[in-house]
Parts: structure tokens; C-alpha cells; sequence
């Protein structure tokens, strides 16, 4: 596994002759992504603030309300769901139990399993899967899969956490049998 990641460029590009303010290797932008400098903006990676293209594709939603058609808007870069695309894949949304745990009187639920497809092919490749539910008010605050089609899955998942979706929710949804998602509403 090589995973390499991004360095933002903003070298040489005449940003310190205009005056607009950078930090290491970002360009500080306010939440409508303007700079120090009116009518100069900065949207997507240069700001590092999420690295991701469909963040960059929100910001330049935002961009285009605000500065193009008067209407300030800006993105909301919480519960973004990400994944890794390996073999077994990884997708992620919300908070992990580490970070949960500071500030959440936290549940955990988890399970592991062989899907039915490695099954009937005799292959040992395992599914992981993990829901942290805040203990009190049952919402959850994050999800995380590993194992095929997490990336799938867990932007599905993403639409329900971010609506606020409990840990209940989750468990009156009805499963589709067999699949590897069922799990998500079956945890114990």
C-alpha cells in the first residue's frame, strides 16, 4: 500500500505581490472563502481545509452564490464521509470512538463477519463494521466499515447521520437479506 496524499501548491503564484494572507501552505480564506483582500477568493485544496473533490465542488457551489449571485452561502464541512479505495476498502463518517469519547458518554456496537458471498466462495476476507452512538440521546456519531462496498455504504449511511438519525432509526429500518448492509441495522 503506497498512500501519499496532497501538497498544496501555492508557490509562485504572485499571492505575496497582491498581499493576500497565507499560512504554511494555505491561502486563509473566511467561511465565504474570501481572502484579506477584497474580491480575491480561494476555494477548494488551496485552503486545506477538507482535501476532497466533492468538498472543492461545494465550495464552488458557495463561491458561485455568494460572490456571483449575491447570495452568501457557504458549505457545511461537518459529517463528510471518506473513504479509502483498497483492498478491503474503508469508508468513514463522523467521529472516531477516540475523538467521541472526549467529549460523548459513548456506546459502541460492532460487528465482524464473513459475508455470504466469501462464504459460498471458500474465501476468508472479513467485514468490519463499527457504530458510535452517544449513550444518552441514542444519536450517532459516527460510522465506520471496512470490508467491499464501504464506500457505498457509507455515503448512504452519511445521509442518515447527518439528518440526526439515532441508533433506533437505524434498528426499525428493515433490512435487505442477504447483503452486507443489513449488519448496519442488525448491530449489537
Amino acid at each position: 500500500l503506497s498512500a501519499v496524499g496532497i501538497k498544496t501548491n501555492i508557490e509562485n503564484i504572485g499571492l505575496e505581490e497582491v498581499g493576500i494572507a497565507i499560512d504554511g501552505d494555505k491561502i486563509l480564506v473566511d467561511k465565504y472563502y474570501l481572502t484579506n483582500i477584497p474580491g480575491y477568493y480561494a476555494i477548494g485544496d488551496v485552503t486545506n481545509r477538507l482535501n476532497l473533490t466533492p468538498v472543492a465542488i461545494r465550495d464552488a457551489i458557495s463561491f458561485v452564490e455568494t460572490a456571483i449571485k449575491n447570495n452568501p452561502s457557504f458549505p457545511d464541512h461537518k459529517l463528510v464521509p471518506t473513504a479509502v479505495f483498497t483492498r478491503p476498502e474503508i469508508g468513514t463518517v463522523g467521529l472516531t470512538e477516540e475523538e467521541a469519547i472526549k467529549t460523548h458518554s459513548i456506546e459502541i456496537y460492532r460487528t465482524k463477519f464473513k459475508p455470504l458471498a466469501n462464504t459460498l466462495s471458500g474465501r476468508d476476507e472479513r467485514t468490519l463494521m463499527k457504530m458510535i452512538v452517544e449513550e444518552l440521546t441514542g444519536k450517532v456519531l459516527g460510522c465506520h466499515l471496512v470490508g467491499p462496498n464501504s464506500a457505498e455504504m457509507i455515503q448512504l449511511a452519511a445521509v442518515a447521520i447527518k439528518m440526526g438519525a439515532t441508533k433506533d432509526d437505524f434498528d426499525k429500518t428493515c433490512a435487505v437479506h442477504p447483503t452486507m448492509a443489513e449488519e448496519l441495522v442488525t448491530l449489537k
